[in-house]
């Protein structure tokens, strides 16, 4: 927003130079981003939030300088001389949809004379960026930068029966718009329409059919209020900004209608000369009252940790526009005016004591922490979780949820949340996976030569569903590429492969008490077949693994190979945590013993442990596959095919004394019994 100089001293006394101006502003949220001089005035650009659209104008712009420097702020003046001719015989307003239109006025003003504007004009508002038109349109214009409400000018002769008519467009409906473009319409945009055919898309942009020309005689003045959200959905959908819009979707101020167009009606005449029709067209269905808000002193102190003085409050608050009643000896009733949206509840209206008061001015102190704090078991998990992935190399990543729905379904079938206002068609919908966010993040880095990556997510996926609310789901995701161990004078450069990634899985999983814990193969739609996995904790599946499909990795232009893995993060937070238990080292030595197996291929190495576990033998302290070879691999005839040779290695050891030869005998043959049942003998 840009603000002259010039203009706001035409409201406000400033007893402070430029360089202490910008300062202040900054001081009170109004953030000026820079100044500079255009001809005998100085121009300040001012960067303005979204949730204060009343500083949208000189006149909001010197209220809140009129409050930093308990000036007085001048009123709005205006002399409106009307005929005696009433407005209503030459036109009238309809609102068919209130809840978009609150408000709908107008002012019919006749003989007017289309020119150009006069120098004055002309320069005031090019010095805030906006191109003088003629002088009925520079009026428009001239009052939205005043007062920051938007107006239009419609030539009255050019409104088929002199007629408005505000409503929803219908589906296939055209309008011209000023900018010379053809618009096709639908039911998500409000209109002004004559009595035939839209005349203005309401709240954006006059029609070109309707607008001010050299011709014109009769203009038609409108003012309305009509609803942020909607205005901001036909603005992003028409792919059109304006100054207009940018007003209306952020909340214009109701009772500013009737006002601006007054306004700009009395600067109508003074420059194309005409006369006022007696009477505004002030259609206002249901008129808006703001409710009172209590705020109490002690609130204040509180939250400021500050004293601030009855009357340094009361001054403040009404010089800002709010009507202030004190109430006892502990507070105010306030009621906020029309043109603060933003201002609802108790701790707003502090916001605007602490604003003036001064940030700078309140004390710094250190909250008390309470007497008790209490833990957190969920939020014991996670920091587990989030300590046990960075002490195994992981960096974590914090992607956005929203993506593109046809990526999404690359990766699943589950049906994601469509948002209703998205900012983007690559991110118009709520994930329902969020390994198509891994992957980027993995192309990402991969893209800027970061090539040995281990990438973890703690996050949420959002599945629609045909009946009530979608189902939300917190999900761990870990992505790894590139190297466990590059080359050097040590040793020989070592790619990662499925087994890094199911071991870091198994090394987050052992941190949990989980019965019935398995791993087991499993296929998955971004799996390459043959390479996946799953964990399973008795039926329930809560891990799954494997390497990202070859035709997928291609499509993403990934250089190097890429392994993924999804943990039900909602199961892991429901799950005990294993608690550390000591156990004495034995003094005794170990015995291993080598047993050479001929297994079946389909006989997954888990069922062999668990066989041999099964036993509870107390001096089997560890059971390690040493080698494997498939029945290809060696002499033909050595072993039947089907089958593999598995090495492996079991190792006894008593804590209370020396075994004896009988004993690792007997516990030998136990483990071959124990393995019998699975197709499992020893190698010949």
């Amino acid at each position: 927003m840009k603000i002259s100089l010039n203009w706001l001293k035409e409201f406000v006394e400033i007893p402070v130079d430029p360089h202490r101006l910008k300062a202040d502003l900054i001081g009170v949220g109004l953030n000026v981003e820079s100044f500079g001089a255009a001809g005998d005035d100085l121009i300040f650009e001012i960067e303005v939030t979204t949730n204060r659209p009343d500083c949208l104008s000189h006149y909001g712009t010197a209220r809140e300088v009129a409050t930093l420097y308990r000036q007085r702020l001048k009123p709005l003046e205006y002399t409106l001389r009307e005929s005696s001719a009433p407005a209503s015989s030459e036109a009238s307003i309809e609102i068919l949809d209130p809840e978009l239109c609150a408000r709908y006025c107008g002012r019919v003003i006749q003989g007017v004379e289309v020119k150009p504007s006069p120098e004055w004009l002309k320069q005031r508002l090019e010095a805030v960026g906006q191109r003088s038109i003629n002088n009925v349109a520079d009026v428009t214009n001239y009052v939205l930068m005043e007062l920051g409400h938007p107006l239009h000018a419609f030539d009255h002769a050019r409104l088929t029966g002199h007629k408005i008519i505000v409503r929803r467009a219908r589906v296939g409906e055209r309008l011209r718009t000023l900018d010379g473009v053809d618009r096709t319409l639908g039911a998500a945009d409000l209109v002004i329409a004559d009595a035939v055919r839209p005349v203005a898309l309401a709240g954006v942009m006059g029609g070109e059919d309707s607008q001010i020309s050299g011709s014109t005689r009769t203009v038609l003045l409108e003012s309305a209020w009509f609803e942020p959200v909607f205005i901001r959905r036909t603005s992003k959908s028409q792919g059109l900004h304006t100054e207009a819009s940018h007003r209306f979707e952020r909340g214009a101020d109701i009772e500013m209608a009737p006002k601006a167009l007054d306004r700009a009606a009395d600067l109508i005449v003074q420059l194309a000369g005409g006369e006022i029709l007696r009477g505004a067209l002030d259609v206002y269905p249901a008129p808006q009252q703001r409710n009172p808000i209590m705020l109490r002193r002690s609130e204040v102190q509180r939250v400021l940790g500050a004293e601030v003085s009855w009357e340094e409050i009361e001054r403040f608050l009404r010089a800002l526009g709010f009507e202030v009643e004190r109430r006892g000896t502990d507070g105010w009733r306030v009621t906020p005016p029309s043109f603060r949206l933003d201002v609802s509840i108790e701790v707003d209206l502090i916001e605007e004591v602490a604003r003036h008061y001064g940030y700078n001015r309140l004390p710094s102190r250190v909250k008390p922490a309470p007497a008790r704090v209490t833990g957190s078991s969920v939020r014991e998990v996670e920091l587990k979780i989030s300590e046990t992935l960075v002490g195994i190399g992981y960096r974590e990543i914090i992607p956005s949820p929203m993506i593109d729905p046809d990526e999404n379904a690359r990766f699943t079938d589950r049906p994601p949340v469509v948002l209703a206002n998205p900012l983007s068609q690559e991110a118009s919908t709520m994930r329902s996976s969020a390994i198509p966010s891994m992957v980027r993040a993995l192309k990402w880095n991969l893209d800027r030569y970061r090539n040995d990556l281990k990438l973890s997510e703690m996050g949420r996926t959002y599945t629609n569903r045909a009946e009530g609310l979608p189902e939300e789901k917190q999900v761990l995701t870990l992505g790894l590429s590139g190297r466990r161990q590059g080359a050097s004078v040590h040793g020989t450069e070592e790619g990662i492969d499925f087994f890094d990634l199911k071991g870091d899985v198994e090394a987050l999983l052992e941190a949990f008490d989980l019965p019935g814990l398995a791993f087991e193969p499993a296929e998955c739609l971004y799996h390459e077949p043959g390479l996946g996995g799953r964990f399973v904790a008795g039926q329930t599946p809560i891990a799954l693994l494997g390497k990202l499909k070859e035709s997928l990795a291609r499509d993403y232009k990934l250089r190097q190979e890429v392994w993924l893995a999804e943990v039900d993060l909602d199961f892991l937070l429901k799950a005990s945590l294993r608690h550390p238990s000591f156990k004495p080292i034995s003094k005794f030595p170990p015995v291993e013993r080598d047993f050479s197996l001929v297994v079946p291929e389909t006989t997954p190495y888990s069922s062999l442990e668990a066989a041999v576990r099964g036993l509870g033998l107390e001096e089997t302290q560890s059971i390690m596959p040493v080698d494997r070879r498939r029945s290809e691999e060696l002499a033909s005839g050595t072993i039947p095919g089907g089958h593999a040779s598995l090495l492996l290695r079991v190792t006894f050891q008593s804590p209370t004394h020396t075994l004896a030869s009988e004993e690792i005998e007997a516990a030998s043959q136990r483990v071959l019994e124990a393995l019998e049942p699975l197709g499992v003998r020893l190698r010949a």
